[in-house]
């Protein structure tokens, strides 16, 4: 964990990465960056390479990604590549480019759907690209796990921020990171056989479909004096691609003894996808604002679970898709929410 100094708000930006996710935060310490996006939507969409340098910023000091999906890990090597980064909080330790037979490697295409064979094991060679070039350059590695510290960094004072991990936390239990290990065990010899072929898919579809259920989630949250008993008010939750079956919302809200989840700004999970929490679960939890980083055709896909969220929360749902950068009110104190 890491202690700041702030004399200035905390400013949080979600880009418009098209059908991705990216979110950079800055505080008078340095700079966070919440998962990258896919490079193939940058030519219509805002490429975080170039925002940060249209934007000064030449490091970064916290680099998170929430889990093992092309359109948060692309972006994210796209950065590591131009700029130094102090601290990486990844979803599993560093890992070497994953096994493929020679015949799989003449036919093989990086740039695949996400949900191919091809698109599933692309993403594991650009994580180990990732985890090759931040271990090169002096990054420090931090692998998150239930066990691990949650808390990334803290402002001092009374009425101080924090950005923490809500899952995993202890008591979580993983699956992912046993697949990738035993993906890791495949020989090249082995990897050259039908047999192995076969088990190298079979892994990398299972990480691939568990990656959302196990996506990171984490707040930014106030740690003074709350707005009301209990309840903080005004946090941003960047919930990843935290959803579907075997995802732990339920668990991840019954144990916010702090009331964090509680009249928050959310970063809707998987894009604001319908495989997200039922609309009244939100209902419950009171948002000042629901925010989607989506593009144009899955908002499109997601019209209907839109609507229902609009018409039982009370408040509006917002997509990066058709927005320009605006700053968003009634956010948490000492932060400001530039969205789109």
């Amino acid at each position: 964990m890491t202690t700041l100094a702030l004399p200035a708000p905390v400013r949080v930006d979600v880009l418009d990465v098209g059908q991705g996710s990216c979110a950079i935060i800055r505080t008078a310490h340095g700079v966070t960056v919440i998962d990258g996006g896919a490079r193939r939507e940058y030519a219509v969409r805002t490429d975080p390479v170039t925002w940060m340098r249209e934007h000064g910023i030449t490091r970064i000091d916290d680099l998170i990604l929430t889990h093992l999906h092309r359109d948060h890990v692309q972006g994210l090597l796209a950065l590591a590549r131009v700029a130094p980064v102090s601290r990486a909080h990844l979803p599993y330790p560093q890992i070497a480019e994953p096994p493929m037979g020679d015949d799989w490697r003449a036919r093989f295409r990086s740039d695949a759907h996400v949900d191919s064979p091809d698109g599933q094991i692309q993403s594991l060679r650009e994580f180990a690209e990732l985890t090759r070039i931040l271990s090169d350059g002096g990054t420090t590695l931090l692998p998150f796990s239930p066990e691990s510290d949650p808390v990334i960094w803290e402002t001092p004072g009374p009425f101080g921020l924090r950005l923490e991990r809500l899952y995993p936390v202890a008591g979580d239990a993983l699956e992912t990171p046993a697949l990738v290990a035993a993906l890791a065990e495949i020989t090249p010899a082995a990897a050259q056989t039908p047999a192995g072929t076969a088990r190298i898919e079979a892994l990398i579809h299972e990480i691939s479909e568990q990656a959302n259920a196990e996506s990171a989630v984490f707040a930014l949250h106030s740690v003074g004096a709350p707005a009301a008993p209990g309840l903080p008010g005004g946090a941003i939750i960047f919930a990843g691609d935290h959803a579907g079956e075997g995802s732990h919302w339920d668990d991840i809200r019954s144990r916010d003894h702090d009331g964090v989840l509680h009249d928050a700004l959310w970063l809707l999970p998987h894009h604001g996808g319908d495989d997200g929490p039922a609309p009244e679960w939100f209902a419950e939890l009171e948002p000042r604002a629901l925010l989607a980083s989506a593009n144009t055709d899955h908002a499109r896909l997601n019209a209907d679970y839109w609507a229902r969220l609009r018409a039982v929360t009370g408040v509006a749902v917002r997509g990066t898709h058709n927005t320009d950068p605006v700053l968003m009110e009634n956010t948490g104190s000492g932060i400001a929410l530039m969205f789109g």
